[in-house]
Formats: C-alpha cells, structure tokens, sequence
C-alpha cells in the first residue's frame, strides 16, 4: 500500500463532477492519503489504460457513469472491467439512479456498488475504508510510512544530482568541499565507534551505530546548496523541517512487535505504543513533505531544461 489512492474515473463531462472529485479528495486526504485521478471519457479510453499492465496493476477503484454519450454506455464497461479485472472494486452511477439496479442485473456483473453521482463522495469514501481498513492496523502503517519515506530520500537523491549539475564550478567546488567535511567528520566518529565495538559487551550496543553519509547528510548538503540563493530561503526552511521527522521514521526501524491474539502493538524505545492515530498524523506529515520535494524535483528539472536551452 502506498500513500496514492488511484481513481479510474470513466465520465464524459467530467465538469458534472467536480465538486464530487474534491470531496472525495478531502476525505481520502484527511486519513493521511492522496487522491490520484486518471479520467476516461469513454469505454474505449478506459480499456486503454485496463490493457497497461503496469497502469491496471495501480488501480485502486473504477468509477463508472452509466451515460457516457455517443460511444458504449457504462454498462459495457462494467463488463469490460470485470473481463480483464476480476475483482477490482467498481462503483457504477448515474446523475438519476432509479433504474441501476435493473441495468446492472442485466449485464451479470457480480460485485459492483450502486450510487447517484451527488453520493460518489460518500459511497466512494466507504469503499476507501474498506480498502485500507486491513493495511491501516498499526504493523502496516509502519510499512506505508517507511515506504514513502524512501520515496522521499529518491527525490532528494534525485534534486541534489540534477542541481549539482546545473551548478556552476565555484558552487560543485564549494559543494564537494562540504561532502569532504562532513566525510573527514564521520571518519573521526567512525574511528571512534570502530573503537567502542572493539571493547563491547552486548550485541545489542551495535544498534546506536551509523552508516557513512547517511539520508539526514543529503538532504542538508541540498539545503546548503539551496542557502546560497535568497530566492530559495522558503525551501531551506521546509528542508530545514523535515529533519525532525527522521526520529519519527527511524524509530519506526526500531520498534518492539508486541502480538495479543490476532492483533499486534508496536511499542517505541521508550516503551511507548504507537497508535493508529499518530500514524495517521504521522501519514499527513509525510504526504505534505513529499508533495514538497515532487514539486522541487519538477521545478529542478525545469530550470535544468532551461539552462540547457
């Protein structure tokens, strides 16, 4: 499970649903989750991106409008859906719903929701619980969290190459010199732990150990570089922020599994049990810096091309 919620949307006046589209992402967001839309117009358009194995693997819901203008109406999708994709969740609607349920019995589709399209907010929103009800016990959020914050060390990675690149030679001069600094830095203190594991006792004093040049150096050598501009003193201070999450997810590498009958604790080093609640927060948190360093990454990318112009 990821922190996207991806939406096939199949509407051919996708302005009749817009207001239920920000709803939805409301909903979905206040969990600590991201509403990604792919809108089809048409039957065919959808069977498109049900045929990319790679796009259809990622579909979470298909939402299906049953009048869908001069091409096959809805119906004809619900079986196009259920032909490649035989459990995926769907939920077929129209402006005036009275006679679904009749066209949905019709077709012989088994397992699809019924809604009125000013309800898809709702009945989409209980579809979402249902979903994720099973990877939000605490043990998976663990998961979710720990994954996205390695999608968030990619894209450090990845602004601070694309930068570096596009950095005159005073500024790569001036930041090889800080990654030397911070290596001379780790070396004494790696000296020193090398010195502290020679003389251990326990096994378990090994875990307060480092690697080299670790995710946390990264993303203050970008900072750093970033620094040099007044332009970009907005984006330090929020890279400057994200720093306090890293005892938060590092913890979460740490933590002790306490299982009571089918459901399982995880508790802190300070023996403190995390709760559904504070992963949630902890999901928002992290939704919001990612959010941040894709548009950095996008805004990178484009001064690069421009540079490059």
């Amino acid at each position: 499970m990821r922190l996207d919620f991806n939406v096939l949307w199949v509407e051919d006046l996708q302005a009749n649903v817009q207001a239920q589209k920000e709803k939805l992402e409301r909903l979905i967001r206040n969990e600590g989750f991201r509403l990604r839309v792919q809108f089809a117009s048409s039957v065919e358009e959808a069977s498109k991106y049900l045929s990319d194995d790679i796009f259809g693997d990622h579909i979470d819901l298909i939402l299906m409008d049953y009048n869908l203008g001069a091409g096959p109406n809805g119906d004809a999708g619900l079986v196009e859906v259920r032909n490649r994709m035989r459990y995926k969740e769907i939920i077929f609607y129209s402006a005036q719903a009275d006679n679904l349920r009749d066209i949905l019995k019709a077709t012989n589709v088994e397992g699809v929701y019924l809604s009125i399209r000013d309800d898809i907010p709702d009945t989409a929103g209980g579809v979402f619980e249902a979903l994720i009800k099973k990877v939000l016990d605490i043990d998976h959020s663990r998961g979710i969290v720990m994954g996205t914050t390695s999608d968030i060390d990619y894209l450090i990675n990845q602004c601070l190459i694309r930068v570096f690149n596009n950095s005159n030679e005073d500024t790569k001069s001036k930041s090889l010199k800080i990654v030397q600094g911070r290596v001379k830095e780790k070396r004494k203190s790696f000296d020193e732990d090398a010195a502290k594991v020679e003389a251990i006792t326990h096994v378990s004093d090994l875990l307060d150990k480092h690697n080299i040049y670790t995710s946390i150096d990264r993303l203050n050598l970008l900072r750093k570089i970033f620094s040099a501009n007044r332009v970009f003193t907005e984006k330090c201070e929020t890279m400057k922020a994200y720093t306090s999450t890293y005892p938060k997810r590092n913890d979460l590498a740490h933590v002790r599994v306490q299982i009571e009958g089918f459901s399982r604790k995880l508790f802190n080093r300070n023996n403190e049990e995390l709760t559904s609640d504070e992963m949630r927060k902890l999901r928002l948190e992290l939704l919001e810096y990612q959010e941040f360093f894709e548009k950095l990454f996008e805004s990178v990318i484009d001064s690069g091309q421009q540079r490059a112009d």
